[in-house]
């Protein structure tokens, strides 16, 4: 069977104190290259799956961070996921790259966040595949 392969990645802007969100720009890998992402009624309901996925992912490490007191001035996010011919979830590789406007990102705060993102409710409805990263990066 076919296997499902979606890449999507992101630049987030903050300002802020509360790290509130300015920009946001969204890009879904095509055989054509990056292009940007467009959904609407006729998009592909899986495809609106993985966003919800990636935003969601997204929001819990925004908030947590903001939590942290960490005042952020950009992020870079990229998500990695592959389903079987089933649409089950085989592989998902997230990554964050941060830069701090405030704040310094220890270890206990970084892995407090990724594990906060893990109860993200699209993430609690889902069963976790056996290929599953997550890494944050803050500069």
């Amino acid at each position: 069977m076919a296997e499902h392969r979606f890449s999507l990645r992101a630049s987030f802007n903050y300002r802020g104190e509360e790290n509130k969100l300015a920009r946001l720009e969204v890009e879904l890998l095509t055989d054509e290259g990056w292009i940007p992402l467009k959904l609407g009624v006729k998009s592909p309901g899986f495809l609106l799956f993985v966003y919800s996925f990636f935003i969601c992912q997204h929001t819990y490490f925004h908030a947590n961070s903001t939590e942290r007191g960490l005042q952020l001035e950009r992020a870079d996010e990229t998500m990695e996921l592959r389903a079987d011919g089933d649409w089950k979830l085989k592989r998902v590789k997230i990554t964050i790259d941060a830069v701090l406007r405030e704040g310094s990102a220890d270890r206990e705060s970084i892995a407090y966040i990724r594990r906060r993102m893990r109860h993200c409710p699209v993430s609690i409805n889902i069963m976790e595949p056996p290929d599953y990263h997550v890494a944050l990066n803050f500069k």
